[in-house]
């Protein structure tokens, strides 16, 4: 800034206003980081990538064929604005989806809001739910979003560890000793990232049992309810006495291929759906209709059905079966389990790590730097996540696994023998 005063020039410093505590408070994902950093590698065809959490296949043809047509034919009503709970057609199909596949019943106009990616719903769900000074446990490691959307809403966040020893199970001696007059929320990811554990039936009964008895919601992701390969998958929501407190948070990111156009869904009782649909008014306003219109595609003549059961499932299956074969073969003394569902391998890499006199995100950035190969530090997921890594197993095809793997294999070698 300059001022001028009797002809003369003076300067003065131009200080900006202060930025919000809250913001000054949180931290970028490191996951954006490294999603970002592969953006900027997309020309490095040798770069090999067990690190996003992105499906890599397309989406169905029937939806990319609509979605051509709906842009070519009906542009301006495929762009326009919806209502910000979304197109009732879409929640009326999310509604019969859900009561088809898991039995559990909602009221599409009551019940059921379209949200901008499961993301947000559950920023909206902890918007709506916490207040200042509350308690969300979190499973420690889990998906590191849920932190810093606790931390925007004013909640404290205590940690309920899970082990590779354990299968990644919870322990519900455990729970109780973490509940407290201040518990508010528990949050639920099953399938889970970064562990692929799905969570056992006794545990899921045992957790609405504690929610009924101590007064607290249960936010329960439902990211990869679809994506299940070696077990039985219902929603916590269909558990006995769980409708009114479990606020179910779903996303089509992962069986749909669609990450991109950001389109989930959020299934709760009424009020709170109301309450939602508050705070969502003035973040996004209304979700993205060229996608509501697509997934009304998706959702119909038995497009999701085929498309998981003949595409995504055995694709999947298939790649994480031969990373688990890699794994052993090239990382003899890493342990992991088998994940029942998502996308991810999580490995326990202290047997290499101590040897080599690395942190798990030193391992990580020194194998992308030498070796070309992305992975994910396990300690970006919790404290219980140290000494571990992410694999992702989707984004490949085998033989780029194997090629991954090789290279691994002779880094660790390299600092280890």
């Amino acid at each position: 800034m300059i001022h001028i005063f009797g002809g003369v020039i003076l300067s003065a410093v131009c200080f900006l206003p202060t930025l919000s505590d809250m913001v000054g408070g949180l931290k970028i994902s490191p996951i954006r980081r490294v999603a970002a950093l592969l953006d900027q590698a997309r020309q490095k065809q040798n770069l090999i990538s067990f690190g996003g959490g992105a499906p890599s296949l397309p989406p169905p043809p029937e939806v990319v064929e609509h979605m051509c047509q709906l842009i070519e034919v009906e542009a301006k009503g495929a762009c326009s604005y919806t209502g910000t709970r979304g197109i009732p057609e879409l929640r009326e199909l999310i509604a019969e989806d859900t009561r088809k596949w898991f039995g559990v019943s909602y009221d599409p106009e009551k019940e059921v809001i379209v949200t901008d990616g499961g993301t947000e719903g559950i920023y909206c769900a902890f918007m709506t739910l916490l207040n200042r000074n509350d308690e969300v446990i979190l499973m420690d490691p889990t998906y590191l979003g849920y932190r810093e959307a606790a931390k925007i809403a004013g909640a404290r966040t205590k940690s309920l560890s899970v082990s590779v020893g354990k299968g990644f199970q919870p322990d519900v001696e455990d729970l109780k000793d973490l509940i407290s007059p201040s518990t508010k929320l528990f949050v639920l990811l099953s399938p889970d990232n970064p562990t692929g554990r799905v969570v056992e039936s006794d545990f899921a009964r045992a957790l609405v049992d504690l929610a009924e008895d101590h007064d607290f919601w249960i936010v329960s992701d439902e990211a990869y309810k679809h994506i299940v390969y070696d077990a039985d998958h219902t929603p916590i929501s269909g558990v006995k006495n769980a409708h009114e407190r479990v606020v179910s948070v779903n996303t089509f990111s992962k069986e749909a291929s669609i990450p991109g156009l950001r389109l989930g869904y959020a299934l709760a009782p009424p009020e709170v759906v109301e309450a939602m649909e508050k705070i969502k008014q003035y973040i996004s306003l209304a979700p993205n209709s060229l996608a509501q219109f697509a997934m009304v595609r998706f959702l119909q003549d038995g497009t999701k059905e085929r498309y998981l059961k003949e595409t995504v499932i055995p694709t999947y299956k298939k790649r994480r079966d031969f990373m688990g074969e890699q794994i052993h073969r090239h990382l003899p003394e890493a342990r992991t389990t088998t994940p029942a569902g998502a996308f991810y391998y999580f490995v326990d890499m202290s047997s290499y790590l101590e040897k080599m006199d690395r942190t798990d995100e030193g391992f990580a950035d020194r194998l992308l730097v030498r070796k070309s190969v992305v992975t994910i530090p396990g300690s970006y997921f919790g404290e219980g996540g140290t000494q571990h890594i992410r694999l992702t197993f989707v984004s490949e095809p085998e033989e780029r696994i194997r090629l991954g793997f090789e290279a691994i294999d002779e880094y660790v070698t390299s600092y280890t023998f």
